[in-house]
């Protein structure tokens, strides 16, 4: 009986141990990070293993290994800084390899997943990896112009193979391994003796670049990629050209021999994008499989011939199982969740805007990361996204040049504005909820404003500058029905609107700011509020810029503080709930956090592997959102500054933060007590509050 209770009161503790190792959201996650949404870019081949049970495909986050039977995710290996590039099973199965564009290699125990070794000596991105026959040698191409020899058991480097005068682009060993072959930038397929390190051939009367190379099973055929629409094979005895396939149809990103050796697989271009059978010997087209909407781009041969997986620029990996010539199942995580991101206001919903090829939107559970519903109908990819006060609607812009009103709670469409003749960049709700305002690009230099009641336009701003990257409405000024608009320009300014119920312009003039020297691309008010109607806005830009300014009605504003820090342009700003710490996202990979009080940036966030693009915080400030080109998103853990009188975030309230309110003096930045200016009431403050 006692074993009994025992095994009782353990199954629920396996069961959640079980459910927590398979949950992949929380998978590789970077140090602060709670969550992940999305799987990342595919950015590289797709390899299967030796007993062709598992694959894995290269992405911007890591490698993602999966079941090659049922498509479920084993696990994600994580370890490289920016995106993987290639990646390579041994053929004995015991290794695996990915290579990636921080220029290093990274070997793993395929059994364990075990980090095995890191190998370092190229000096630029890893672009292709080959294993020999035997599993004794790894080949690595880079962009470098160099291909690295190196022993797969001891991670030692063995010879260089040196010659091309462009970046590597493929290698391949023959099945017998007695040669490799390698196709750079040079448009050159170079023929190698491995065991000396010496060139035997150069393969000519390529007719373009090339950027495939595959050996027939038994070695005597090498299949290449030419110009435009052509397959080229070699005989690997004479290395001269025996056929070119005319494919007649797009450019051939991928080739890969079938196991018998008598058909070769094409992936197509843009215009294609189908998966072609080609027999090898009359060069005839034998089959296609249609399904893919992007480029197929990688392609290979399960090891015992029943399946072929492709990967394609549309983000997914279709696994065709050749005898019914269907796809036995398709992974569609790959799929790019979105460069827009924002909070519903109670928090239950995280709203991604998603990019091409499936412009549409995803709302997501923060808690959980599960997808819980998908808005279609934008035909162009989604540039911007903003809920109503109340929560009830989601707005969403599109390069269609549409606005579209969603209901959030039945996911159906309410209404569509048009109207705008350039792709919507820009939107923002005013505190009414009601009111929406928005902004376009290139010539269309009007800021509209919409009823969404209604559904009509109610008003419209002159901005006579190109680009409005962004906008952002000021929270409700208590007893009165003012407010603030700012929208921010491609030409560097931002022009800040002082509105009456957020319908039309007053008869007070609008403030120009111009301090930024590049193209305004984020505007954020900070949600805190004083009497005196002062504001603090922050901007981002493309001169990787942030400011902060502070807005009081009717008096101009002279100058901001510079907040210096990222590298890249700032594509995002966002205030915490109680406005002392202000977010900023950058092309630079980063999100880093700000003291809003003294300007000092406290902690920088690092995972993403391409431009970040968007951050909303949650409603009760615990999570910060982050969305970025790598097609992810991550939820953070946030917490913010304990307190509000360290204003350097060192933990303490010391000397150095009576040194910094010196250093400002007459300043508008950092004021305390709310009088717009920086002075001795503000010192005495901080002096309140030592060692507190």
């Amino acid at each position: 009986m006692r074993h009994l209770i025992f095994m009782l009161l353990l199954m629920p503790i396996l069961f959640l141990s079980n459910g927590f190792a398979q949950d992949s959201t929380i998978w590789g996650l970077p140090q602060g990070a709670k969550r992940l949404i999305g799987k990342g870019e595919i950015t590289g081949n797709i390899a299967f293993s030796a007993d062709g049970t598992r694959f894995a495909v290269a992405s911007s986050i890591g490698t993602w290994i999966y079941d090659a039977h049922t498509g479920k995710e084993l696990t994600l290996l994580t370890g490289h800084s920016k995106r993987i590039r290639a990646v390579a099973f041994s053929p004995d199965g015991r290794i695996f390899a990915s290579g990636s564009a921080d220029n290093t290699i990274q070997l793993w125990d395929a059994s364990t997943k075990q980090h095995r070794a890191t190998l370092t000596r190229h000096s630029d991105s890893v672009e292709t990896l080959a294993f020999s026959p035997d599993g004794a040698t790894l080949a690595s191409g880079s962009a470098d112009k160099r291909i690295l020899l190196w022993d797969a058991e001891t991670a030692e480097h063995q010879n260089t193979l040196t010659g091309h005068t462009g970046g590597i682009r493929v290698a391949a060993f023959s099945p017998d391994g007695t040669t490799l072959v390698s196709a750079a930038q040079d448009d050159r397929i170079r023929v190698w003796d491995p065991h000396i390190g010496e060139t035997i051939t150069t393969l000519t009367g390529n007719t373009g670049p090339v950027s495939v190379l595959a050996f027939s099973p038994d070695g005597k055929t090498l299949a290449s990629n030419g110009a435009g629409r052509m397959i080229q094979l070699w005989n690997t005895d004479t290395w001269q050209r025996q056929l070119a396939i005319r494919t007649h149809y797009d450019s051939i990103y991928t080739l890969a021999f079938s196991l018998d050796g008598k058909t070769i697989a094409s992936g197509g271009g843009w215009h294609d994008n189908v998966l072609r059978m080609w027999d090898v010997y009359t060069g005839e087209h034998k089959n296609a499989f249609h399904g893919h909407t992007g480029s197929v781009t990688a392609i290979t041969f399960s090891p015992d011939g029943a399946t072929v997986a492709t990967v394609s620029q549309d983000d997914t990996i279709r696994v065709w199982d050749l005898n019914i010539e269907q796809p036995r199942f398709i992974l569609n995580g790959h799929v790019n969740v979105g460069t827009e991101v924002v909070f519903s206001p109670d928090g239950t919903t995280l709203a991604s805007g998603g990019d091409w090829p499936e412009n549409t939107i995803q709302l997501w559970n923060p808690d959980t990361g599960a997808l819980k519903d998908t808005l279609e109908g934008h035909t162009d990819r989604i540039s911007a996204l903003a809920f109503s006060s109340d929560g009830t609607t989601l707005a969403s812009g599109s390069w269609d040049k549409t606005i579209r009103l969603w209901n959030t709670h039945t996911a159906e469409l309410k209404n569509t504005f048009e109207g705008q003749r350039r792709e919507v960049q820009s939107l923002a709700f005013a505190p009414d909820g009601k009111t929406l305002a928005s902004g376009s690009g290139w010539e269309d230099t009007i800021i509209r404003l919409w009823d969404t009641d209604i559904a009509q336009q109610i008003g419209r701003l002159e901005t006579y500058t190109r680009w409005v990257y962004a906008l952002a409405f000021s929270p409700a000024i208590q007893d009165t029905s003012e407010m603030f608009l700012a929208s921010g320009s491609g030409d560097g300014t931002i022009q800040v609107w002082h509105l009456d119920s957020g319908r039309a312009p007053t008869d007070r003039p609008h403030i120009t700011l111009t301090a930024h020297k590049d193209g305004v691309l984020a505007l954020a008010f900070s949600p805190n509020s004083t009497p005196q109607y002062n504001w603090v806005l922050a901007s981002g830009g493309r001169d990787g810029t942030l400011r902060l300014w502070k807005l009081t009605v009717g008096v101009p504003m002279p100058h901001s503080l510079a907040l210096h820090g990222h590298e890249a342009y700032v594509h995002a700003v966002a205030f915490s709930p109680d406005g002392t710490t202000l977010a900023s996202a950058s092309s630079d990979e980063t999100i880093r956090l700000w003291n809003v009080h003294s300007g000092e940036h406290y902690k920088t966030l690092y995972g993403h592997r391409n431009d970040v693009t968007s951050l909303a915080f949650s409603p009760d400030g615990t999570t910060l959102a982050s969305a970025s080109s790598d097609n992810t998103i991550l939820l953070w853990e946030f917490e913010p500054p304990q307190n509000r009188w360290d204003l350097n975030g060192d933990g303490l309230v010391n000397i150095q933060d009576l040194t910094l309110i010196a250093s400002r003096f007459g300043h508008d930045t950092p004021d305390l007590n709310g009088d717009g200016i920086v002075n001795i009431l503000d010192l005495v403050l901080i002096a309140n509050h030592l060692k507190k």
